[in-house]
């Protein structure tokens, strides 16, 4: 045991007569004397020489710590089975006999009392709502999935009632801040819960400051983000989530325009306004070796502000204090380097024009000349992309300069990739149809999913600057000019059959960028959802109606591989002869015709013919034409 030259006492509230009968029973039991918390709070006889171990709940403990904070007595605390949060918080050994070892044989050190309203603060405050930053790990540090589970659902019912609420701080040095939050945690020393793994190595037990976390989720989708990783994410993340900020000082406090609870120690005792002091060293206190190396002893006068990620402009502030939107906004200075650049991408000039004619010529050749690369390199300099990405912000925030300028510009390099390639198409004495026009023709609702996913990657590449280059990519994965260069070829030999399946795959491509573009610009905060109904609805509706053809392509395609993938290599015997088909192709007139090739090693003749077609068209069970070339294999 340490030196004590003092009176050793057992204080236990009504909770504790159990445990202060163990403890009487305990090797200990000698050197201290038992007190019930309500004579101890009146002896006067109580001075700094004396070791306080205190046994109660939240409210005895507090009452204690006062008297100690004025008399200078040491204070050490026993927690009882349910008091998880004390023992995680204090580092209080769950073993009765060893809680009394560290209470009698550590040396009491320095602590600092956080008050609210001239309150003790034991562990926490929270002002509003702030759920990923108050779990506390002594609740579910050792919880199932399931029971997990259960606490994520119970926080999801706040997200009716959960917004932001504009509120003003003010620390201990007169800095002012004017900004909106759902909740504020406030902690002296680490508590174990969300907030104080998030800033841990801001905490001391004796440096006289306190440490604010403000919890401004931007959407819905912020905040489910912070649910999961205070539940479910194992791993310790040091840096402060997007839209959490940071404050340190000796004193803060907090107003609010709507008055908003303040819950202190898991108990509502006041709303707003509301001051928070530090006492520096206040108490004495005794407490086991894990509890202090947890904490850094540093001591500084500057005060510490991370408010980088919260709302700042009264245009952010006035945002947020609406219901909570499901997703971010971004603000006017946010996104005002990107409007810029979509306008200036929106506009018509002669760059554009230039390369839509040359990308055309490149594309056009490489479909005659049956080139895959030269087709690519036609993808890679046409600058279609960038105004239908501006048509798509355009779209979705309803803005007609924007709009109606980067249609304008995208209908110009339609008109000159139509009459480029349809003048190339006159003017080569070509008119086969090679595998790279054939390959436009037959347009799907795959190709929709190809032009919806490239859309989402075209606006994010647009947003991000270290990626933007990544467009190029985007324009090979749904190449724009080629099936414009195939509808202009079809126009040059007055082919509809080729005209209009190409023109509705650039159609498709078109129109599912502009719309997965403009969903991913609102996902991204681009504008709020109110205003980008209107946008999103008619880009909805005309993605379904072009998806109608595409649709009945795509069965088509389906039919097709089950007929395909039903003769395809098959072998059969025929009258005796052994007959195996390839080289299928299927063409879909008023009857379906089957094209394929015979591999015999003897001829058949009309009338086999005529069995083995009757004997495919039963296994199939529909009825078609039939078209062979018989080969013979010796």
């Amino acid at each position: 045991m340490s030196d004590v030259t003092g009176n050793v006492y057992i204080v236990y509230g009504k909770q504790c007569e159990e445990i202060s009968k163990e403890i009487v029973k305990s090797q200990y039991a000698a050197l201290f004397k038992s007190v019930v918390i309500d004579d101890f709070l009146t002896d006067e006889t109580v001075t700094g020489d004396d070791r306080v171990i205190i046994c109660g709940s939240t409210s005895e403990i507090k009452q204690i710590l006062k008297k100690a904070s004025v008399n200078g007595c040491s204070v050490a605390l026993l927690a009882q089975k349910n008091q998880n949060t004390l023992r995680s918080t204090f580092g209080i050994p769950k073993n009765r006999e060893e809680s009394l070892k560290v209470a009698l044989e550590s040396e009491p050190k320095p602590l600092d009392l956080l008050y609210v309203n001239d309150e003790i603060v034991l562990w926490g405050a929270v002002i509003g709502d702030a759920p990923p930053l108050t779990y506390s790990s002594a609740v579910y540090r050792e919880t199932t999935f399931v029971e997990r589970y259960k606490l994520l659902v119970g926080a999801l019912k706040k997200l009716k009632h959960l917004k932001q609420n504009k509120i003003k701080l003010i620390t201990a040095k007169g800095q002012e801040i004017n900004t909106s939050a759902s909740g504020v945690v406030i902690i002296e020393h680490d508590n174990h819960t969300g907030a104080s793994s998030l800033v841990q190595g801001f905490l001391s037990v004796n440096d006289g400051k306190l440490a604010a976390l403000l919890l401004s989720p931007a959407s819905i989708a912020d905040y489910l983000y912070y649910l999961y990783v205070s539940i479910f994410k194992k791993s310790k993340n040091t840096n402060l989530p997007d839209s959490v900020g940071f404050v340190k000082s000796e004193s803060l406090g907090i107003e609010s325009v709507q008055p908003l609870d303040v819950m202190v120690d898991g108990e509502n005792i006041t709303q707003t306004p509301v001051e928070f002091v530090v006492k520096k060293q206040a108490v004495r206190f005794i407490a086991g070796e894990k509890f202090w190396a947890e904490v850094k002893n540093e001591s500084s006068d500057k005060e510490t502000l991370k408010l980088s990620g919260l709302p700042v402009t009264n245009e952010e502030v006035s945002y947020a204090q609406d219901v909570l939107p499901f997703f971010t906004h971004a603000s006017e200075n946010r996104y005002k380097d990107l409007f810029s650049d979509l306008r200036k991408q929106g506009k018509t000039e002669s760059t554009y024009v230039t390369l839509m004619f040359l990308s055309t010529i490149l594309a056009t050749v490489g479909l005659f000349l049956n080139s895959a690369s030269v087709v690519i390199g036609a993808m890679l300099l046409a600058p279609l992309m960038q105004p239908i990405v501006s048509t798509a912000m355009g779209v979705l925030r309803s803005d007609q300069s924007l709009l109606f300028s980067s249609i304008k510009t995208v209908l110009v390099g339609v008109v000159i990739a139509l009459f480029s390639a349809a003048v190339i198409a006159l003017l080569l004495p070509l008119e086969n149809l090679t595998d790279e026009i054939s390959a436009r023709l037959s347009p799907s609702l795959l190709d929709l999913m190809v032009a919806l996913v490239s859309g989402v990657a075209a606006a994010y590449a647009q947003n991000n600057e270290k990626i933007v280059g990544s467009l190029a990519g985007v324009s090979i994965a749904v190449a724009l000019v080629p099936p414009l260069a195939t509808a202009g070829v079809g126009l040059g030999w007055m082919e509809m059959d080729i005209f209009y399946p190409a023109f509705l795959l650039f159609v498709t491509n078109l129109v599912g960028i502009i719309f997965a573009a403009s969903l991913t610009f609102l996902v991204m905060g681009f504008s709020p959802i109110k205003r980008a109904k209107k946008g999103l609805a008619y880009a909805l509706v005309t993605s379904l109606i072009v998806a109608i053809p595409l649709y009945l392509s795509f069965t088509t395609m389906a039919f097709d591989s089950r007929i395909l993938s039903a003769l395809e290599q098959k072998e059969y015997l025929v009258s005796g002869k052994i007959v195996q088909i390839e080289n299928v192709a299927l063409k879909h007139t008023d009857v379906l015709v089957v094209k394929c090739d015979f591999i015999v090693q003897e001829m058949l003749s009309h009338d086999e013919l005529t069995e083995f077609k009757q004997t495919l068209q039963a296994e199939l069970d529909m009825p078609f034409a039939l078209e062979v070339v018989q080969r013979v294999r010796l």
